[in-house]
């Protein structure tokens, strides 16, 4: 007989199709090791409440069907250990993006009816009478994708679902599958059938992340992308982009001279060639090009002033990291972009690099030819926490706010950096730190990755920022937070598009923490 643990508190949503009804159902659960969240489920059909509903079946992770919300996180109720939860009280909610039937029963026949509808089989023009061998090398590049199990949880887990239109991870996933099967013939015709959403994708990784199989959606999507462009199928927002990154070297096709605009009077030192510089501040083109994201450089700058670091900047001979445009397919695009800048930050010898944005942060660290550079490479909110803790920041004064922090997909879900931008915010007198529901790894996408800061055309009422200004708005915050220029522009976009400018402001956190020091 399993060992008793102790007893755990279960919440269930459940919501009643004939009232239109939700109601949080309370359960009490004697755990035993080795417990699942689906034996918890069970226990409490067959022995407290009948009449609970959810959807079950192989009871070994192979279905799929009992994907749920637990804790704000979508997981197989089958897979998922109680005590390795490591918490007394489980909110068990049905799969978002998707109606719900009764309880924690999902209607799943939309997801499956867009699974089908990229034609998900081999097309042929003939069909050979003997079968067709393939050698490992081929097999080997599809075949983490046929283990896909069509649970939801990655449909349910990304933003861009908001939007109908979108056909969502693991139709678009398996239609990349199928595009680099050696057999197949039908890479023109299923283009055709996403070329007018796949761009859409906000390349938050969220899928990846929640795949109880561990297939990387995300990186089928991106490639997926690359196929299309490689055909020509581009759509004129994107190849706007792209053109303009490749002859000003910047997706805002501004000239190179204005990358030092936001410097003014700060005391900034600008590199000249082949200048040795131990320390680059990296500035990204969003805070270097857009007006708004001007304050975030320079508020950056102020800080490393102030804490006496030895740094440079490149100006002119600062490019793109590539970033978005890797994400939107234009793999060629960013290689070269990437390898001026890496001929660059040799010329200057640098040896540690701050970013603005974390998607410089993650080309540099996880994307090559960066990647292989022996550079040390920390977001502006590494450098600052530590900074804090060693006292270099000193005497800060109070701003009296209710902030609700944003993590940034690329920051967070990507990266790993969730704690620094809150131990900063934390730091700040008077300032009242207040967690969305949605947090950390589960945070919600601001919208604007993958190009879509740019390329950006859904109605307001599907845009993913959209969404996240409401969820904070229900916390009565003042301030919503972030560290990353991307999000600051799409959030202040939603705030414009709500109305909501005298309700609640968006700002980086190194805005925030220089107010505290001015």
């Amino acid at each position: 007989m399993a060992e008793f643990v102790k007893n755990i508190e279960i919440k269930v949503k459940r919501y009643n199709p004939e009232s239109g009804k939700v109601l949080i159902s309370t359960y009490t659960v004697p755990v035993y090791k080795g417990m699942t969240l689906l034996d918890a489920l069970l226990y409490i059909k067959d022995n407290v409440d009948a009449s609970l509903n959810f959807r079950y079946s192989c009871r070994m992770g192979i279905c799929g069907s009992c994907s749920v919300l637990v804790n704000g996180k979508p997981m197989l109720a089958c897979y998922t250990q109680i005590l390795h939860l490591n918490v007394d009280s489980i909110l068990i909610e049905p799969l978002p993006n998707i109606p719900t039937i009764k309880d924690l029963v999902a209607d799943v026949s939309s997801f499956f009816s867009k699974y089908r509808y990229i034609k998900p089989y081999l097309i042929r023009s003939t069909y050979p009478q003997n079968e067709i061998l393939q050698n490992p090398e081929d097999q080997q590049k599809y075949w983490s994708y046929t283990l896909c199990i069509k649970c939801a949880i990655c449909y349910a887990a990304c933003p861009a679902s908001i939007d109908e239109k979108f056909l969502g991870p693991t139709a678009l996933s398996t239609m990349y599958r199928f595009n680099i099967d050696s057999r197949d013939e039908g890479v023109k015709e299923r283009i055709k059938i996403s070329e007018d959403n796949i761009w859409l994708c906000t390349a938050c990784y969220s899928c990846t992340l929640h795949c109880p199989k561990e297939i990387n959606s995300s990186h089928s999507v991106t490639e997926l992308r690359r196929i299309i462009v490689e055909e020509g199928f581009v759509p004129k927002t994107v190849r706007d982009v792209l053109s303009n990154t490749f002859l000003t070297y910047n997706p805002w096709g501004m000239p190179s001279e204005r990358r030092t605009d936001w410097i003014k009077d700060l005391n900034v030192k600008l590199l000249k060639p082949n200048e040795q510089c131990e320390n680059l501040y990296f500035v990204c083109c969003g805070p270097a090009y857009d007006t708004r994201c001007h304050e975030i450089a320079r508020s950056t700058a102020y800080i490393l002033n102030l804490i006496r670091l030895n740094y440079g900047v490149l100006g002119v001979n600062e490019w793109c990291c590539g970033d978005h445009m890797l994400r939107l397919g234009e793999r060629g695009l960013f290689e070269f972009l990437a390898e001026h800048n890496v001929q660059v930050f040799r010329d200057h010898s640098v040896k540690n690099i701050i970013t603005n944005s974390p998607h410089c942060l993650n080309v540099f660290k996880n994307e090559q030819p960066y990647s292989s550079l022996t550079v040390n490479v920390k977001h502006y909110t590494q450098v600052f926490a530590e900074a804090l803790k060693n006292g270099l920041i000193k005497s800060l004064r109070e701003i009296n706010a209710r902030v609700t922090y944003h993590d940034p997909c690329f920051l967070g879900k990507r990266n790993n950096i969730f704690e620094e931008p809150r131990e900063i915010l934390q730091s700040i007198p008077g300032v009242k730190l207040v967690e969305m529901s949605r947090n950390r790894e589960n945070s919600f996408c601001c919208g604007g990755g993958g190009g879509r800061v740019w390329t950006e055309e859904a109605p307001y009422e599907r845009r993913p920022s959209v969404e996240r200004i409401k969820e904070a708005l229900g916390l009565n915050v003042d301030i919503i937070a972030t560290a990353c220029p991307f999000c600051v522009i799409m959030l202040t976009d939603a705030v414009k598009a709500l109305g909501l400018e005298d309700k609640i402001r968006v700002k980086d956190v190194s805005e925030l923490l220089k107010s505290s020091l001015t």
